[in-house]
């Protein structure tokens, strides 16, 4: 079973990333994406760190130097800088 980490969305995650994010779900490439890296993305507004699947996805549809990688490269660096949250069940 795997874990999924947590964190507060409200009080590490800025306005210029939270538009990043979405530019990012916006991108043709990330948009038509069966497997769900738009719908990991809009997780991260509920403060789910869905980085590592994220990445691993990206390797499989992008080449690292293509700007769909890069961005979901930066956004997932910001979000494992953020410290681990307290969600109520």
């Amino acid at each position: 079973m795997s874990h999924t980490r947590f964190f507060n969305r409200h009080e590490n995650m800025n306005q210029f990333t939270l538009s990043v994010v979405m530019s990012a779900i916006e991108m043709d490439g990330i948009r038509k994406d069966a497997m769900g890296i738009s719908n990991m993305l809009y997780g991260l507004f509920d403060g789910y760190d869905y980085t590592d699947a994220i990445m691993e996805r990206a390797k499989e549809l992008f080449r690292p130097f293509m700007a769909e990688y890069k961005i979901l490269d930066a956004i997932c660096k910001e979000v494992k800088s953020y410290p681990d949250g307290v969600t109520a069940i």
